[in-house]
């Protein structure tokens, strides 16, 4: 039985077009992609791109919940009467809006970077933030 290149596995290296990172491909497969305008992506870029996705989801779901905790501080700060508790509920506000700001500041790190190590570093951040608004 003869040996034809049709039945074997032919990979060839090419580079991610995120990360520039070399990486095998089905041979004919990046020249397909290109006909198409496909965007060349290693694994590891797909599973970046899905960890941040996750994490940005996460960030957003928190956000809402900061969000509905603000609005609960505000409507029994209307209803407080006594300076001290009002000052207690202005604080309690406050706190939660900086909170709110500097997860949105998160937010916006997590979509500029293309970095693993930043993804978990800013998750780390990310959990301290719900930690402090509990």
């Amino acid at each position: 039985m003869p040996d034809t290149n049709a039945d074997k596995l032919v990979l060839e290296l090419v580079a991610c077009d995120r990360c520039k990172n070399p990486f095998m491909m089905q041979k004919g497969e990046k020249l397909r992609k290109q006909e198409k305008n496909e965007e060349i992506v290693c694994e590891n870029c797909i599973k970046l791109e899905q960890r941040k996705i996750q994490l940005a989801s996460s960030v957003a779901k928190s956000q809402e919940e900061i969000r509905t905790s603000i609005k609960d501080y505000e409507q029994q700060l209307g209803l407080e009467e006594s300076q001290e508790k009002k000052n207690i509920f202005y604080e309690k506000i406050k706190k939660q809006s900086e909170i709110l700001t500097k997860s949105v500041e998160l937010l916006k790190k997590i979509e500029q970077t293309n970095q693993e190590k930043y993804i978990d570093e800013y998750k780390k951040l990310f959990e301290k933030l719900k930690k402090e608004s509990a």
